[in-house]
């Protein structure tokens, strides 16, 4: 019906012999045409902003749900970071009380340094017997008694003159306490070796105390005593003041506190291969061997290679 209104309206105006087109025709035509665009561009943009609504709709539902889960998500991390940090906590607590088990289980050892390797693991007893009664000469077999002694457990040494250190369980603590008391304050001989006995610690405990090696070099240096507690501390007495020191992290803060400034580390000399200390490095040029001709064959065959 559309297509023959504008078929009629069109015929209405074709230009004859007879009758042409006039200014108003034309004004009229163009009206026409005017009006015919701009309601196809209308519908065209009705439809593209419909189109255009549905999209924007849509996008902010996703985002919508985005932000709900980045909500949910952040939420979820916050919660985690604070379990992570209280796991942390129980881990170094346990660690901490392991450590500690770990050294009480180790109070009625000695650890003997120096000990030479000759003595075997069936004169361990006998000699350090021998060795223990230089230090308290008062003291009975019974008072003596050791639950079990053995080296440490780790390969020979290169070196002749650095053994591996004894491990001995004494039976009775207060024994134990007077023999390390004794050889610190005299330190014994064996053999023309002089022998030193340290208390048996854990790795770990090892471990901390090299850490604060800057501190206690300091503080020995100052002449300023210090003693170790358990669980792992530092105990600092200074001026009728008792300073406490349980992390290395926390070592340039404290020796603050005591005014003092820690002194540098001496660097140790590297080991060379095998536990041998390096020789100097020679820069002088070395000569190359030359390669020898290979011996002809008696017999005056040719030689296979």
């Amino acid at each position: 019906m559309e297509g023959s209104d504008k078929e009629t309206a069109h015929n209405r105006y074709l230009t004859t012999a007879d009758s042409p087109l006039t200014k108003r025709d034309l004004q009229n035509l163009l009206q026409e045409a005017t009006a015919e665009i701009k309601a196809h561009t209308k519908a065209e943009l009705n439809r593209q902003i419909q189109s255009l609504k549905a999209d924007l709709e849509a996008l902010s539902h996703r985002t919508d749900h985005a932000e709900a889960k980045l909500t949910k998500l952040a939420d979820t991390t916050s919660s985690h970071s604070q379990d992570i940090t209280y796991l942390h906590g129980k881990l170094a607590a346990l660690e901490e009380e392991i450590e500690d088990l770990n050294n009480r289980s180790r109070r009625n050892n000695i650890r003997v340094r120096g000990l030479p390797e000759t003595v075997t693991n069936d004169q361990l007893q006998a000699s350090l017997t021998d060795l223990f009664n230089t230090l308290l000469p008062e003291a009975t077999q019974h008072d003596l008694a050791m639950d079990r002694a053995h080296r440490a457990l780790r390969p020979l040494a290169l070196n002749p003159d650095t053994p591996r250190d004894v491990i001995v369980r004494m039976h009775r603590f207060p024994i134990k306490e007077q023999l390390v008391r004794q050889a610190r304050q005299n330190p014994p001989t064996f053999q023309q070796q002089t022998i030193a006995l340290y208390q048996d610690l854990a790795p770990s405990t090892l471990k901390k105390r090299r850490d604060l090696r800057q501190l206690t070099n300091t503080l020995n240096h100052h002449s300023i005593r210090y003693m170790w507690g358990h669980p792992f501390k530092l105990l600092v007495r200074r001026e009728n003041q008792t300073h406490i020191l349980s992390n290395a992290a926390e070592m340039i803060p404290f020796a603050e506190s005591l005014g003092l400034t820690l002194l540098p580390l001496q660097p140790n000399r590297p080991p060379g291969p095998r536990g041998r200390r390096q020789e100097p490095i020679s820069h002088s040029p070395r000569r190359t061997p030359r390669k020898r001709a290979p011996p002809r064959p008696q017999d005056g065959s040719p030689q296979r290679h």
